[in-house]
């Protein structure tokens, strides 16, 4: 998930810990981070032609030195092995995303579940559909504290998030109000969910470098596949055992998993009694904010991701307003999960070949035409299938290629400052889902008209501006 940088100087001229060589480089950035133009000493390296979005092979540099900030090549061999015990590890990242995400992206079940149950009365579709919100807001805004907890090692990390998600999981079952759900499904699952997110991120680039997005992409299909194989299970047990009981059976699912992703994970190296005695500090550094790419970048991932949340969470909702059944609006939502499960690993790939930030742009204008041409049109189940699986393809890259487009913008020495402030400013994001709620209040009929309008509209507005930094990165737009 974690890419490697732009374009070096010289190996003689690098003062990163790390050694690099020629090809030890994923040239997207192709220009000086730190004041966004080329050098002259850099310029007689740098060939415009040359600067296509591509991995090259071999990165010799680990995520843990810019999260730690300090020399590690002592304790790091050279080469990543690219496989490996890293295939164990990759495993460990899918479980957590199927705990993290696959609940998450199921939430809209959840949500029709209460408004017509426990909560029918008590609350709107707007408070309702905000504690998914909120679960993303915490999930993004507490990640930096895990960061601070990195001495301590991934795996401490990872079985910390387990238990604080599983427990968000439990408590819920007990919830007889909806500001019940802000504490335990928002804001006590989406911490746990951010120390399993950071664990997965910061782990899996110390084992991978030329198939890294490869491999993220494959972990990241555990928020679809979770989301597949959850969403008809969950629908089964609320229907069987009711909505408390079917929370904790999926609680005890969670915690199956989690449990052997904790045995799997593995840092590459041991933590170091040197990393464990130096101060926690944090790992927000403000004057990242003075590099214009990096602002760039944080605008146009933030718009893009604003309509990620939206269709998830209303298609069991939307479903029900053009006489679908629950059953059907179950299966359409699994059938956009294992769309999105299986592109995000093609898609790794193929980012891989063509340039994240390539792929990036890519996929979000194409999720803003589907928005645009498909979802206003989908007024039965097989157009709405159509628009779920093209969407469900495209929509879900964000998180398999934020942190390594950050590290493409930022280099890696400053990449733990730069995830930090990504995932903060991304909870911004999360307010896509209380927007649609309040456009759809506005809307005759409450219809859904403005919402399609609005998903299609910032993703493309998104892609656009992600074109624009990928223009002052490589000096070309294709």
């Amino acid at each position: 998930m974690i890419s490697s940088t732009g374009l070096p100087r010289d190996d003689n001229d690098l003062t990163i810990t790390a050694q690099y060589n020629s090809d030890d480089v994923d040239i997207e950035k192709g220009v000086n981070n730190t004041n966004d133009k080329i050098s002259s000493n850099e310029s007689s390296h740098y060939n415009p032609q040359n600067t296509l979005e591509k991995e090259h092979s071999d990165t010799r540099i680990s995520y843990e030195a810019s999260v730690l900030d300090e020399p590690i090549s002592k304790d790091l061999p050279n080469d990543a092995p690219d496989g490996g015990y890293g295939w164990a590890v990759v495993v460990a990242g899918f479980f957590a995303y199927v705990t993290m995400f696959g609940v998450a992206n199921i939430y809209g079940l959840f949500s029709q579940a209460y408004a017509t149950s426990t909560l029918e009365g008590k609350s709107t579709t707007l408070e309702l559909m905000t504690v998914g919100s909120v679960l993303f807001v915490s999930l993004n805004i507490l990640s930096p504290i895990s960061v601070l907890l990195v001495r301590f090692g991934t795996r401490f990390n990872y079985a910390l998030g387990s238990i604080l998600a599983c427990l968000g999981v439990f408590l819920a079952s007990f919830t007889t109000e909806v500001w019940h759900l802000y504490l335990t499904q928002g804001l006590l699952f989406g911490f746990g969910s951010s120390f399993l997110y950071m664990s997965v991120a910061s782990v899996i680039p110390q084992w991978f470098t030329k198939r890294r997005a490869a491999a993220m992409g494959i972990s990241s299909a555990g928020s679809g596949l979770g989301a597949l194989s959850m969403s008809p299970m969950v629908n089964y047990l609320i229907l069987k055992y009711g909505l408390p009981w079917a929370y904790r059976i999926l609680g005890f699912f969670l915690l199956g998993i989690c449990t052997l992703g904790t045995f799997l994970i593995k840092d590459r190296v041991p933590m170091s009694s040197y990393r464990k005695s130096q101060p926690i500090k944090s790992p927000i550094k403000l004057s990242m904010f003075k590099m214009v790419n990096f602002d760039i970048w944080l605008i146009g991932s933030v718009i893009s991701v604003m309509g990620y949340l939206p269709p998830v969470f209303y298609l069991p909702k939307y479903a029900a307003s053009i006489g679908i059944n629950k059953s059907d609006a179950s299966n359409l939502l699994s059938i956009l999960s294992a769309s999105n499960a299986v592109f995000r690993i093609i898609l790794g790939f193929g980012a891989d070949k063509i340039g994240r930030l390539n792929m990036f742009i890519i996929v979000s204008a194409l999720s803003g035409i589907f928005s645009f041409v498909i979802w206003p049109f989908a007024n039965s189940y097989n157009i709405l299938l159509i628009y779920c699986i093209l969407w469900g393809a495209t929509s879900g890259m964000y998180y398999a290629l934020a942190a390594p487009i950050t590290a493409t913008v930022v280099g890696m020495k400053d990449l733990s400052s730069g995830l930090s402030i990504a995932f903060i400013v991304s909870a911004i994001a999360a307010m896509g889902t209380p927007i649609s709620a309040a456009i759809q209040d506005a809307t005759p009929n409450n219809g859904y008209i403005g919402i399609q309008m609005f998903n299609g509209a910032i993703y493309v507005l998104g892609a656009f501006i992600c074109l624009y930094l990928k223009y002052r990165l490589t000096g070309g737009s294709l």
